[in-house]
């Protein structure tokens, strides 16, 4: 992987984090609340200077950020009216979930501007003559096929069959049945990286199949009016936000049924890969996919386990069914322990992205 994908990999992490912990800085100043610091990156400290009662720092390692609110553990003896712990239930609320609101507006935003320049669309008879950039691509390669033997993978994007350039899937198919019994040349781009095979489609390949055992399929750009991307963007985010939501579902129906999940888990490596693929494809693909990864932060962190916002916001409602402050020590010793879960299954998935793609 280029020194470029990490760069962009990481730039990609900073400000998806940077954003969500921006949203916890705006509200709790608007609460009311002394900021003491807004880091950038993870200690130890570079930079830093303070600005308005808020120490900015730079730190060592790039990976995200984080914001420090005066009582925000919630065991101060005696509560200043600047300090988290003093706010009301609603402004701490507002405040914990803040984050999350702003890695859905972002991703409205980073939809906003792909749907403006074009956002990656599959083609249909209705939409072919609106749409930009079509590429044909292999989304399944059947085992022990033609394809799978010449060494055809998945996403594959074919950039000329036989000498002609761009085919389209329709194209490809006549081309693919033209020569059927006869070898084929076939030209691929795989994540930036140019590939040709040579593949020989079967006569007689067994039904359901194809003569190459491959699916293909069509993308192209489709540009909104400027006036209707935020429309549009918007409503891309609402579906974006129903699919990640049912797939959740999904996986947590697996756990209850004790199926596998591992595979459908990805952690930082994974997220690097797909990250090549996503600027490899293009600007327009990137976006849809940095918005896709903001959604994701902001669901999982909305999640009512301790140590992420939706743990904290969920001890705030059991403060006020109770009646009475929480025991700060208690709510301490969950947010811990949650937190040496979350890590040990990010080690695993880390583990397991390893295995998977070294």
């Amino acid at each position: 992987m280029s020194i470029l994908i990490i760069a962009i990999f990481i730039a990609m992490l900073l400000v998806l984090v940077l954003v969500h912990e921006w949203g916890h800085f705006f509200v709790a100043k608007k609460a009311g609340c002394t900021v003491e610091e807004f880091g950038f990156g993870f200690p130890p400290r570079l930079l830093s200077k303070k600005w308005r009662g808020t120490l900015y720092s730079l730190n060592l390692f790039p990976i995200g950020g984080f914001v420090k609110i005066e009582g925000e553990n919630m065991d101060e003896t005696s509560s200043s009216p600047t300090s988290f712990a003093s706010k009301s239930a609603l402004w701490r609320i507002a405040i914990l979930s803040a984050g999350v609101g702003m890695n859905l507006l972002f991703a409205a935003f980073l939809l906003t501007i792909e749907s403006a320049i074009g956002a990656p669309t599959l083609v249909t008879d209705k939409n072919m003559g609106t749409l930009t950039d079509i590429k044909t691509y292999a989304v399944e390669i059947i085992p022990g096929s033609p394809a799978q033997e010449a060494g055809m993978q998945i996403y594959d994007h074919i950039i000329s069959i036989e000498g002609i350039q761009d085919p389209s899937l329709t194209a490809v198919q006549q081309i693919t049945r033209d020569h059927a019994g006869s070898p084929l040349h076939i030209s691929l781009d795989r994540n930036g990286q140019d590939i040709d095979v040579i593949v020989t489609p079967r006569i007689n390949p067994p039904e359901g199949q194809g003569a190459l055992g491959i699916s293909l399929s069509e993308t192209g750009l489709e540009k909104t009016p400027l006036w209707l991307a935020p429309i549009k963007g918007i409503e891309r985010t609402g579906i974006m936000i129903w699919a990640i939501v049912s797939q959740f579902g999904i996986l947590i129906a697996k756990l209850f049924e004790h199926q596998s999940v591992g595979q459908a888990l990805t952690g930082p490596i994974g997220i690097a890969i797909y990250t090549k693929q996503a600027v490899t494809m293009g600007l327009s693909y990137f976006l849809e996919f940095a918005a896709m990864i903001s959604i994701n932060l902001a669901i999982i962190n909305i999640l009512p386990i301790p140590a992420l916002d939706g743990g904290r916001i969920l001890f705030v409602g059991i403060e006020k069914l109770a009646g009475r402050k929480r025991t700060a020590s208690v709510e301490q010793y969950a947010h811990t322990i949650g937190f040496i879960a979350l890590i040990g299954l990010m080690l695993f998935i880390t583990f397991k992205d390893i295995r998977h793609y070294f």
